[in-house]
């Protein structure tokens, strides 16, 4: 009875370690090792967005990226893609348009809660919040999918353009969630939405695995703070410096100060076309890769992540 009663507390702690193994080692990596998706948003945005978000990818270090399906350059990409088929692509599920002259809607048919009163998306993630009801959403996100699809877009995973899914109603998290599971992709889930969003709603979320969810770490991106005060090169290279530990996504933004994005991006100071200019110019940088190197950085992407499951 002795031994029967070892061989079982080794195969519950041996079970409880297996539990407690971090999405970084179920990839292969330790606990301390310093992971890095380096993902590029608003693919679709611009032809400009586009060939400077390829050329990041062929050229530079950047390893992912995500599609704005609703876009009117969104369509380019499908052939911009035809010869590099393994790009990591996820689909950047987009509720709102922030920008003042370049204007879209939605893709799925009737969903007037995601039209603003000039029948385009609304500006702010509030305002889909307080208008949107989560059939609506559901719609929306299904059909910016499918539309990837037909496109020729295996999508590598689901993320949400400018945080709408996240700072919306909880029904916006569980349904991103439950269309990307159905669709066989991850979505891009941190710890903070499980705590505040998945765990304070235990009946909504009561189909969903929460333990087998594929969460990654911690995200980080430059704010209009650090534009102004360190400029991308002086954050990035921070921000290598003294990675942590684990797997962070750093979202940026890359395209050309050119003509076309000065006229997308008028009259806002950030997130512009000097400021994705100055990203594509880190990424594509030889101290950038550098630095990858120097601080023992590695790389990983959602394609890899999505094939834990």
């Amino acid at each position: 009875m002795k031994k029967l009663s070892s061989v079982f507390f080794l195969f519950i702690a041996t079970l409880s370690f297996a539990q407690e193994r971090t999405l970084a080692e179920k990839l292969g990596y330790t606990k301390t090792d310093k992971l890095l998706i380096i993902h590029a948003d608003d693919l679709g945005l611009s032809h400009s967005e586009n060939i400077a978000t390829i050329s990041s990818m062929t050229d530079g270090f950047v390893n992912s990226t995500s599609i704005m399906m609703p876009c009117a350059w969104s369509t380019e990409v499908g052939e911009l893609i035809k010869d590099h088929p393994n790009l990591d692509i996820g689909v950047h599920i987009t509720l709102t348009n922030e920008w003042f002259n370049y204007k879209w809607g939605p893709m799925a048919d009737n969903v007037p809660g995601l039209q603003g009163p000039d029948g385009y998306m609304y500006p702010d993630c509030a305002s889909v919040a307080k208008n949107a009801s989560p059939a609506e959403v559901e719609k929306e996100i299904r059909a910016q999918i499918e539309a990837a699809l037909r496109i020729g877009i295996k999508p590598t995973h689901l993320d949400s353009h400018m945080g709408c899914i996240f700072y919306g109603r909880p029904e916006f998290l569980y349904s991103y969630l439950k269309l990307a599971k159905g669709y066989g992709f991850p979505a891009m889930v941190v710890p903070e939405m499980v705590e505040s969003i998945i765990k304070t709603n235990p009946e909504l979320f009561r189909d969903i695995d929460v333990d087998n969810l594929l969460v990654i770490d911690q995200v980080a991106i430059a704010s209009p703070t650090i534009y102004d005060e360190k400029g991308m090169d002086g954050f990035y290279s921070d921000l290598f410096t003294n990675l942590e530990s684990g797997i962070t996504a750093l979202l940026i933004h890359v395209a050309y100060d050119d003509e076309e994005m000065k006229a997308v991006t008028i009259r806002h100071p950030y997130w512009n076309s000097p400021w994705r200019q100055a990203d594509y110019d880190f990424f594509t940088s030889e101290k950038g890769r550098q630095l990858i190197k120097d601080n023992n950085i590695k790389l990983v992407t959602w394609r890899e992540i999505a094939s834990v499951n």
